[in-house]
């Protein structure tokens, strides 16, 4: 399956239905919030659809015209917040970086990624055995691809000499734990700033797979704000490292 999909596939398009207008569109959105941060709250099995129009301050009839049952709705939440995080080392055939560099930049969306949906993303753990089989069996294949990813990127970064680390699978299996659970202990109000947060778990990552950020491009660095991460004799070390690659090279 690709990762590409945007849409649920708890809510297919209908045959002959005209598109939403952009008041449709938003009122959806609407619902999907208020109903994402109550399933945060109150979890999936302690929300009801009565919760989320009293917190929408609508009655049953607005939030049935979109969406079926709060299993649509949070189906519909945990397959976006699942297509952002698990595409993030998703890169063009013609991208010819080394390993290492896109490594790292993927590492870096995605850390970025579960931390903008750690809601939503709490949703695919927390009611799995609710989900319909075939929900499940798509998730698990976004699941699967993504380790498929990283597994290769890894295993082509240390055949590079860039990477230094013992069991790919452990390892994988280890970072995708650190990240993909912080929905249970990350809180964006807490003592670190979320872009922070982001650039120390990411440099965290690096560290379980011997990358050095001395080792990429200075806009890499700079765009994830590894700079300020470095010790003064890593800094130094750096220069040559980034002599070696293009400095017209972007990473957007």
């Amino acid at each position: 399956m690709s990762a590409t999909r945007t849409a649920s596939p708890a809510t297919p398009p209908a045959a002959g239905k005209p598109a939403e207008t952009q008041a449709c569109i938003d009122k959806r959105e609407r619902i999907l919030a208020v109903a994402e941060d109550l399933f945060y709250r109150y979890e999936f099995s302690g929300t009801t659809m009565d919760m989320i129009c009293a917190e929408l301050g609508v009655t049953k009839p607005f939030v049935y015209y979109y969406f079926r049952d709060k299993h649509q709705i949070a189906e519909t939440l945990a397959w976006r917040a699942s297509v952002a995080c698990l595409s993030t080392l998703k890169f063009a055939a013609d991208d010819r970086r080394p390993a290492h560099v896109k490594l790292a930049e993927g590492l870096h969306r995605w850390v970025a990624a579960c931390v903008t949906h750690f809601r939503a993303s709490a949703l695919a753990f927390r009611v799995t055995a609710t989900l319909r089989p075939e929900f499940r069996d798509e998730l698990h294949d976004l699941a699967n691809g993504f380790y498929a990813d990283l597994g290769a990127l890894m295993e082509e970064g240390r055949r590079q000499g860039k990477l230094s680390f013992d069991d790919a699978t452990v390892t994988a299996k280890a970072m995708g734990g650190a990240v993909g659970f912080i929905y249970t202990w990350y809180r964006p109000e807490g003592r670190l700033p979320p872009d922070e947060f982001v650039d120390r778990l990411t440099v965290t990552l690096f560290r379980m797979i011997g990358l050095r950020p001395s080792a990429l491009p200075a806009p890499l660095r700079k765009k994830t704000k590894l700079q300020r991460r470095l010790t003064p004799e890593s800094s130094a070390s750096s220069e040559t490292a980034v002599a070696k690659t293009n400095p017209q090279r972007t990473l957007e």
